[in-house]
């Protein structure tokens, strides 16, 4: 379940809520795999503080009143995590499957290279021209 942006900032942190949107598109289809392995740590971390959190307020509230529950935000923000580490370790593993040149085939050309490229075509076309 996707919770919406506008919830997910008002349960997160600032750096929770960046952690939280760089897991969705376009952004996520934009991160290396160095980044998808550390932002993917960093969601299991705080998905496992959220759990935590939340066992820790049932068991407290079943000491008080006999029986506990989790906080409904508690479960939310623990869901927001979850989906944020799917997403994660799920474009990680589709990066993963692609062959190692098919990255490398689409970064565009730098302009050193384009430069380069274009000064020969011309100088090839310059000397087609100078024989005729």
């Amino acid at each position: 379940m996707i919770v919406s942006a506008s919830k997910v900032s008002t349960l997160c942190t600032d750096s929770e809520l960046a952690l939280v949107m760089a897991s969705r598109p376009p952004e996520l289809n934009r991160l290396t795999p160095s980044q998808l392995k550390s932002l993917a740590l960093r969601a299991r971390k705080l998905f496992e503080k959220a759990n935590d959190q939340g066992r820790s307020q049932a068991r407290a509230k079943s000491r008080k009143v006999g029986t506990g529950s989790v906080a409904p935000r508690t479960v939310l923000k623990s869901q927001v995590f979850a989906d944020a580490l799917q997403s994660f370790e799920a474009r990680r593993t589709k990066l993963e499957a692609m062959p190692a040149g098919a990255g490398a085939a689409t970064r565009p050309k730098t302009k050193k290279n384009r430069n380069a490229s274009h000064r020969a075509t011309r100088a090839s076309v310059r000397k087609g021209l100078a024989a005729h």
